[in-house]
């Protein structure tokens, strides 16, 4: 048996690139724009291991981030601590500087829906989704 190389164009392996992930924002979400005008925010989200399987497990610090109209939805409506659920793609960061808070993969979010309880006493849980596509987001990703 031999191993197939790249080039082998017999062997169709699916190229997939999907994560789905809960957790605790760390921080605000802070809205800038690139040089061209594209709303983005970066944040991280903490999630914490089930400490039944292990009390060695410690938390896990992920490094997010959401383009366009999804941006400017997250900054208005997300706040510290705040859990949410993210569908999106992991993608390689080319600064990468964990010391700076800058981690060396980081997820784009496609989608985002908000966990956290409402303010209001006895209010339902509010759950919105800030599903938006980010088709737009294109090479601007240099801000």
């Amino acid at each position: 048996m031999t191993e197939q190389s790249h080039e082998d164009k017999s062997f169709a392996f699916p190229l997939l690139n999907r994560v789905y992930i809960a957790g605790k924002l760390t921080h605000d979400p802070p809205l800038r724009y690139t040089k061209r005008g594209v709303p983005v925010t970066n944040f991280v989200i903490e999630t914490v291991p089930d400490t039944k399987e292990t009390e060695e497990r410690k938390a896990c610090q992920i490094s997010v981030v959401v383009w366009a109209q999804q941006a400017i939805e997250c900054t208005r409506t997300l706040k510290k601590d705040h859990p949410v659920f993210i569908s999106g793609e992991l993608q390689s960061m080319p600064n990468a500087d964990p010391a700076k808070g800058h981690f060396p993969v980081q997820i784009n979010a496609l989608s985002i829906q908000t966990l956290h309880q409402a303010e209001e006493a006895n209010a339902p849980a509010q759950e919105s989704d800030l599903t938006v596509d980010n088709q737009d987001q294109g090479n601007d990703q240099g801000s």
